[in-house]
């Protein structure tokens, strides 16, 4: 046994313990061992308190039976585990303890799957033997998972959450919709929880032919969801940003909320709704202003060059938790905050932006459990299926935080799917140079990404925090935007 292929969780919830006597397969003495059965796996320690057994015995497809075939010995047990082409005796104490043990390993050869949530007609079993550690995927599943990064010690020791991220990734992948609210978490605030009123997307467009508007686009970025097009309103004069999305029956919902979300959205830290339009029935321009800094990726790109202080992080952090506390004021949560969706002016100014996978909190709906966004940002309770609250807003924002300091996220260097496995079983790493940063910057930093969901701060707490005193003048800020233009 290799130590990557064990992990104490493996044998921390028993569901069948106690000491028991066993024949050696060299020498043939018995000693006693301390066995334990979870799942389909049975394990034996030299005592109760050592920390990793001695050996394990693969359940699943085993035979057992009470036997007479060790001359003068009674209450034992023959155990044959084809997996390792093995076969065990084992001593109980007494008749009672042996059937009890008999029916422990019977339920273990017959268990089918490791975690019984996953919406899966296969029967999913570890296994020892196979490439990926796992027997019985589904074959999108089995092909993810090779691809993943995912080692098969890795599923060996840690299978529930090997199958929780791979069930997010394909729900991810699939852009699955809003399962049925579980939970009973209320969002606290003076605003009221809205009720559920349902709208159509040509009740919240304009009826006016964009083209005539805007006559001259020029392309500036590109993105899952659509293009976005630097234009001239003509009518103002100025300059704004129209990102164009094409409308379909998978994202006509998510479309409907985003629409409606920034529209009612009014905050100096969120980029600012004008209009939004349908094209040739087939297409949403969606008008908002301009922003000529750029987005916070395009800093973090030159990040060998130009790193941004502490007071520059802080004043960042801040201005997109006022964005948060209000929105999270309004029971709405953004789910997808990172560098990208920071967008910056040349004036040193800050403004939340793509409410595309925002979601709206109401009576009927206050929790959410929808999986979306994106997988380096995404919070634990997230990635695990567990309904989620505004918080997941305040884990991404300390993702991003790690971005702004070392210039990208945790586990970029792997494949999503292995990240979301880290994220889930090692957590978040320590920040590389501690030494570098305050321990204001350190305290925030651990609070924003505390895996506990009550422990973690919400936006106003946060604002709150001595990290925050630290936050540098806007005119700092623009003088990074010109050094990063020159760049």
């Amino acid at each position: 046994m290799s130590e990557l292929e064990l992990s104490p969780e493996m044998w921390s919830k028993p569901d069948k313990q106690g000491e028991l006597k066993k024949q050696g397969h060299v020498v043939k003495n018995w000693k006693t061992r301390w066995f334990i059965i979870q799942h389909d796996m049975m394990f034996y320690f030299r005592n109760r308190s050592d920390p990793k057994p001695v050996g394990l015995i693969p359940l699943r497809s085993c035979t057992s039976k009470e036997t007479t075939k060790i001359g003068g010995k009674t209450n034992c047990l023959e155990l044959v585990a084809p997996r390792i082409n093995k076969t065990f005796f084992i001593q109980a104490a007494n008749g009672s303890e042996l059937r009890e043990w008999l029916a422990a390993i019977e339920s273990g050869s017959e268990y089918s799957s490791v975690s019984a949530p996953y919406n899966v007609q296969h029967e999913i079993h570890v296994d020892f033997d196979s490439a990926t550690g796992f027997s019985g995927l589904p074959k999108e599943w089995e092909m993810m998972l090779k691809q993943s990064g995912i080692t098969r010690e890795d599923v060996i020791a840690h299978p529930d959450q090997a199958l929780q991220v791979l069930e997010f990734k394909s729900n991810l992948d699939k852009g699955e919709k809003n399962k049925s609210m579980r939970g009973s978490y209320v969002p606290q605030g003076p605003i009221p929880l809205p009720e559920d009123k349902p709208v159509t997307l040509q009740e919240l467009v304009s009826k006016a032919d964009p083209t005539s508007l805007y006559p001259h686009m020029e392309k500036i970025g590109e993105g899952a969801a659509g293009e976005v097009f630097a234009a001239m309103d003509s009518k103002l004069g100025k300059n704004v940003a129209i990102k164009k999305m094409e409308i379909n029956g998978e994202n006509m919902k998510l479309l409907i909320t985003e629409i409606g979300i920034m529209k009612t959205s009014r905050h100096e830290n969120i980029v600012n709704y004008m209009d939004s339009f349908i094209v040739d029935e087939r297409y949403l321009w969606v008008v908002m202003d301009f922003m000529d800094g750029g987005c916070l990726t395009d800093v973090m790109e030159q990040f060998d060059q130009l790193k941004m202080t502490e007071p520059q992080i802080s004043f960042v952090c801040r201005q997109t938790l006022r964005a948060l506390s209000y929105i999270h004021g309004l029971h709405r949560i953004h789910r997808d905050i990172k560098s990208d969706n920071i967008l910056l002016g040349m004036d040193g100014s800050i403004k939340l932006a793509d409410f595309g996978f925002a979601a709206q909190l109401t009576q009927k709906q206050q929790q959410r459990n929808t999986v979306v966004g994106t997988p380096y940002w995404m919070a634990p309770e997230l990635i695990r299926g567990h309904d989620y609250g505004t918080k997941v807003d305040i884990w991404s924002l300390g993702i991003m935080l790690m971005e702004m300091a070392e210039g990208e996220p945790p586990y970029m260097e792997f494949p999503p799917l292995r990240a979301l496995f880290l994220i889930t079983t090692k957590g978040i790493p320590p920040l590389k140079e501690p030494q570098k940063w305050t321990p204001e910057f350190t305290d925030f930093y651990n609070k924003c990404l505390d895996k506990d969901v009550d422990k973690r701060p919400g936006a106003d707490e946060l604002l709150k925090h001595p990290f925050m005193a630290k936050a540098c003048p806007v005119k700092d800020m623009a003088l990074l935007m010109k050094k990063s233009k020159e760049l």
